[in-house]
């Protein structure tokens, strides 16, 4: 697991115009990954379903999903990174690896922002 870590903060160190790219994405598409899980997917699953516990995982894993895809290249690039240093020939599976732990953690990370916001 620390070959991930470290691939990935070496990524972030070297590639550091991505991030700044993702970060400048993020402002104008605020709408796009903050709006739809609350109203669009939060309101489609409430009339599907009661479960409240539900709906807000729904509404937190399609939050972090929306907002990883701007920083899908930087995830490529770690991808690429580490199977340099496994001498690997599988991109695709490390991406797909690197690709959904970034989806679970923002999602928890969106999660526990929007509690934070419903409960005020």
């Amino acid at each position: 697991m620390n070959i991930y870590y470290d691939s990935y903060f070496k990524t972030l160190k070297k590639n550091f115009m991505l991030v700044i790219m993702a970060i400048v994405l993020l402002i104008p598409t605020f709408f796009i990954w903050a709006g739809v899980p609350f109203f669009i997917i939060g309101g489609v699953m409430e009339s599907l379903t009661t479960n409240p516990l539900l709906v807000h995982l729904c509404i937190s894993l399609s939050g972090g999903f929306l907002f990883s895809l701007p920083f899908m290249p930087i995830n490529l690039k770690a991808a690429k990174n580490i199977d340099n240093n496994t001498a690997g020939y599988d991109v695709a599976k490390y991406f797909i690896y690197v690709q959904t732990i970034f989806i679970l953690v923002c999602s928890v990370i969106f999660g526990v922002i929007s509690n934070i916001i419903i409960q005020l």
